[in-house]
């Protein structure tokens, strides 16, 4: 059934951690979409300037919203707070480094102004990336947890660590939020859609390298942490598929 564009409030998620070189731009970048629109930064305990920055551009974006706090608590957590918080029916993440363009917004959004029962996720592997948007190894592990994805889930999952996705606010309700021990939020997401019974829709984008800044991803670190978290999710998805 087709769905009227008018009903639809759309909120815009970008969680960001010392990008006071980036966030200007990508607000800027963030095109029109002929609804009403919010734009949500979070910023989880910057130590430079962004909270400064995005406050200067409130006087010229009515729409734009800052949620700042003094503890960087991780990206999950950001995520979770501007979505709870987000006004609008429709939320999507955008990240602060532009390594997915703001101008590719209404490609996530649109699928959901039509269709119910969706969950629209990012796909950075269906197109040639720019060279040196990602190491080869993370290459290697984001490929394998998509794999794994595709097999827990009955979906076919080629990113799930791309950081763009879309999906109704009401979806998010009703998955609980983000697990706190999740530290990108993706997972928390994905499997939520599953529990849910959402078909999940990839959209490809153009992977970019970072423009400035630094990349928050810690080889090691998350990689352990990501495949902790990810069995923890996929144990907690099957408990409620049993109970179905």
């Amino acid at each position: 059934m087709k769905n009227d564009k008018k009903k639809y409030d759309v909120s815009i998620i970008i969680p960001c951690h010392n990008e006071e070189e980036n966030i200007e731009n990508c607000i800027k970048r963030i095109p029109n979409l002929n609804l009403k629109t919010e734009i949500v930064v979070v910023d989880d305990g910057s130590k430079d300037n962004t909270a400064e920055v995005v406050r200067k551009l409130q006087k010229r974006y009515k729409n734009l919203k800052l949620i700042s706090y003094n503890t960087n608590k991780g990206k999950g957590p950001a995520v979770n707070t501007g979505m709870t918080k987000a006004m609008g029916e429709i939320l999507i993440i955008l990240d602060a480094d532009m390594a997915v363009r703001p101008e590719d917004i209404p490609k996530f959004i649109n699928p959901l102004l039509t269709n119910k029962n969706i969950f629209v996720n990012g796909t950075r592997f269906q197109r040639k990336m720019e060279k040196g948007a990602m190491k080869k190894f993370n290459l290697i592990g984001n490929k394998l947890m998509g794999y794994m994805f595709s097999k827990a889930i009955s979906q076919k999952i080629t990113d799930s660590l791309c950081g763009t996705k879309a999906l109704y606010k009401n979806d998010f309700n009703k998955m609980g939020g983000i697990s706190k021990d999740d530290p990108w939020s993706d997972f928390s997401l994905i499997f939520g859609a599953a529990r849910l019974n959402l078909r999940i829709i990839e959209i490809p984008i153009s992977y970019r390298k970072r423009i400035a800044g630094k990349s928050k991803m810690k080889l090691l670190k998350h990689s352990f942490q990501l495949f902790r978290v990810w069995f923890k999710q996929y144990s907690i998805f099957r408990s409620a598929s049993a109970t179905c």
